[in-house]
């Protein structure tokens, strides 16, 4: 590969002689495979997983004692008909690349067992697959298969089987008769309907038909005696058929997004049953034997019509996880405490007005979620639940943060948003390891100073509160990372926030709060600052110290009414994306090339002038740097000439009264008025060159636009205009 260095080839080469039986060279850039490889007959495992092969060269085939061979990840077009000569291949990996067919002699590899063809652009297998008889796992997931070879029933010892993500419309019979399948996956295709031949996989194991448009299931599938895991998410299933009852091995049955409205008693003499998703159908109840299932762990019902839960799930000693949300739930049974086991929670979005005591007996529960209710009050004996490490209230009916919520000291993850919270109890304090607390949309109208004791607190948020003040104590949350305190009512950007050097995202939004004017000068103490969003204010500048915050990654700053960028800008190296739409810039600044790791930029809805709008509509930032490039070099151009002509048309009357006005020191202006070898012209100019380089650090357009005004202060309308002309004629020049 010619775009190889030699010092990168000559370790490739290395790397190939390193082991007679093992060549890694993944991720090397690599467009074909280094003759040397065909040179080692002994090598046995070749991987070339990452690189850019589009294909093989007929080498391949001298390689006879390959067992494994891995090019995923390339862009191979084809397989070369050497392959059939690896006789001793086991395991080919050629997923992700760009094949639209497999050859023919692929059916000559008497001992392969492992064939992984996924993310290619094969439509139609050859019909010439006799040959694989000894193959054990096939993966042709994401490909455009429509049909399947009759042939295939040749492969007897067929034990994993992928189709997923393909255009299959029908359930392909041929797979009825691969006798040893465990594992079928289908998922992700158009099927409607199962084939009564089914009933013959009887050694299957766990088949997935996720996301196709099955409208019912055969009784014949319910002979599958062997099924431990059955997965039919997103279909359009109505009835679950009396025969489930005869998977008696049956672990996992998921039948999210469907259409049931019920679900068959019979399925409680699945006793072995550990996993049942029903999640997203129009189920009203549960079935009246669930105790039955003595060893389900997971429960998932959410997004149903249900508005009870079944007191027969206190029976379930092993249920570990139940999720209702989303239903209409009105209360929960006591008996639930009697579920020893449980350790997550979910019954957000439901019609629960009081806390759910049972769940208070559930001393292994870690996660609770009771978010979306119409809870009002938190009961004294959630102090029980001593292990909870994680809990969600916010949409409730809560009005203050209750003291009973301090007595969970494991908490790490609170959530009491969208309530009516006026404030923060001083034990608070006691929850030592809060890492995360959730307190935006509520009804604070100072920061809870209780809050500055939660020592490891990681992530506040309170956004959309009535706050008018930051106080100084917020300086002691020292390991604080994430704070957002948009839509309040602050005064002024909170200087007491600067302390907060461990801060990783700052959001002070304010759509619908009161609008900042100023950032304050110690902004840049914010060392470790990676996103800054400052945007719907009515800031006029951002400081130039911003060019400090060198960790920066994201700056959202639109809908202001800043008119000019600083400099230091430039200096953000790592900033990925920058949304400045909605403001007032005319310009942008020249050192924008300097953001090498820009990606996402927005200068929408500005007066642009440099470069224009429709310069920037792109927001391609390769775009606006080529731009300001040749606006610069423009500008530079035109600065020559304007210096020309101030140095033609200054008066001698007026040369030391000109050179105080360019900052020009007395001694200098001395020297060069004593300097008989030079005509005015030349002293004059001298003076501007000199003036030019004590002022480099602006751009060309702004030492024109310094010229002007020192012309103007020296009463030299003439040369004023003349400049000016000069200056607005270079600007109507598109380019």
């Amino acid at each position: 590969n010619p775009e190889i260095t030699e010092k990168v080839l000559t370790n490739i080469l290395l790397e190939v002689k390193s082991d007679e039986f093992m060549v890694k060279l993944n991720a090397k850039g690599l467009r074909e495979i280094p003759q040397e490889v065909f040179e080692i007959q002994t090598v046995k495992y070749l991987h070339l997983n990452n690189n850019e092969i589009k294909t093989l060269h007929k080498n391949l085939g001298n390689l006879t004692s390959l067992e494994i061979l891995s090019i995923e990840g390339n862009g191979l077009i084809a397989l070369p008909p050497e392959i059939s000569l690896l006789q001793k291949l086991r395991v080919l990996n050629i997923s992700h690349n760009q094949l639209a067919c497999l050859p023919k002699e692929l059916s000559n590899l008497e001992n392969i067992k492992q064939l992984f063809v996924s993310h290619n652009k094969i439509d139609e297998l050859p019909a010439d697959l006799e040959g694989l008889e000894t193959l054990e796992i096939l993966d042709l997931a994401a490909n455009n298969l429509k049909t399947l070879p009759e042939t295939m029933v040749c492969m007897k010892k067929l034990n994993v089987l992928n189709l997923d993500f393909n255009h299959l419309l029908i359930f392909p019979k041929v797979l009825c008769y691969l006798p040893n399948l465990i594992k079928l996956s289908i998922s992700r295709n158009l099927i409607q309907s199962l084939p009564k031949d089914i009933k013959k996989l009887r050694r299957l194991q766990a088949l997935s038909m996720n996301h196709n448009k099955i409208i019912f299931l055969p009784v014949q599938l319910f002979q599958l005696g062997k099924l431990q895991k059955l997965r039919l998410d997103d279909n359009k299933l109505e009835v679950l058929s009396d025969k489930v009852e005869n998977l008696q091995e049956l672990r996992v049955l998921s039948l999210a997004n469907n259409l049931f409205r019920n679900i068959t008693e019979n399925l409680c003499n699945c006793t072995m049953l550990e996993c049942l998703v029903l999640h997203g159908n129009q189920i009203t109840q549960l079935p009246s034997r669930m105790h039955r299932l003595k060893h389900l762990r997971e429960l998932c019902i959410s997004r149903n019509q249900m508005d009870n839960l079944n007191e027969q799930i206190s029976h379930i000693q092993d249920l570990s996880i139940i999720e209702a949300s989303g239903n209409a739930l009105t209360c929960i049974p006591v008996e639930i405490k009697n579920c020893m086991q449980i350790t997550k929670v979910d019954l957000s979005n439901n019609k629960l007005s009081q806390f759910p005591v049972g769940l208070c007996a559930l001393v292994a529960l870690k996660i609770l979620n009771l978010s979306g209710n119409y809870i009002s009050e938190i009961v004294p004996d959630i102090s029980f639940i001593e292990n909870l490490e994680h809990l969600e209230l916010s949409r409730n009916k809560l009005s203050s943060f209750s003291e009973h919520l301090c007595r969970l000291t494991k908490l790490i993850y609170l959530d009491l948003s969208e309530n009516e919270i006026i404030s923060v109890p001083p034990k608070v304090s006691n929850m030592k390891f809060l890492q995360v607390l959730l307190l935006y949309h509520n009804k604070f109208v100072s920061f809870p100073r209780e809050l500055c004791a939660l020592r490891c607190l990681q992530t506040l948020d309170l956004s959309d509160n009535q706050m008018q003040s930051i106080p100084s104590d917020i300086c002691n949350l020292q390991v604080i990372k994430d704070l957002n305190l948009s839509n309040n009512q602050l005064l002024s950007f909170p200087s007491e926030i600067c302390h907060l050097s461990s801060l990783e995202k700052l959001k002070l939004c304010q759509i619908n709060g009161l609008k900042l004017t100023k950032l304050p000068e110690d902004l840049p103490k914010l060392t470790c600052l990676r996103e800054l969003d400052i945007s719907h204010n009515a800031l006029k500048e951002i400081p130039e110290g911003i060019g400090e915050l060198k960790h920066l990654v994201i700056l959202t700053a639109n809908n202001n009414y800043i008119s000019k960028l600083p400099k230091s800008v430039s200096s953000l190296s790592d900033l990925q994306q920058l949304n400045l739409s909605g403001n007032q810039l005319i310009c942008l600044p020249s050192g924008l090339h300097h953001l090498q790791s820009l990606k996402d930029i927005n200068f929408d809805e500005n007066p642009l002038i440099r470069p224009p709008q429709e310069v920037c509509k792109g927001k391609q930032l390769y775009t606006i740097v080529r731009y300001l490039e040749s606006a610069d070099e423009r500008d530079g151009k035109i600065l020559q000439k304007i210096l020309k002509i101030i140095a033609g048309n200054v008066s001698f009357e007026n040369f030391e009264f000109f050179c105080q006005k360019l900052q020009c020191n007395n001694a200098e202006i001395k020297l060069l008025e004593n300097n008989r070898s030079l005509v005015l012209e030349e002293k004059i100019l001298q003076a501007l060159e000199s003036w030019k380089r004590e002022n480099q650090a602006l751009t060309p357009a702004g030492m024109i636009e310094q010229l002007i005004r020192i012309l103007t202060m020296t009463g030299m309308h003439y040369l004023t205009n003349k400049v000016k002309a000069l200056k607005i004629y270079a600007q109507s020049v598109k380019f």
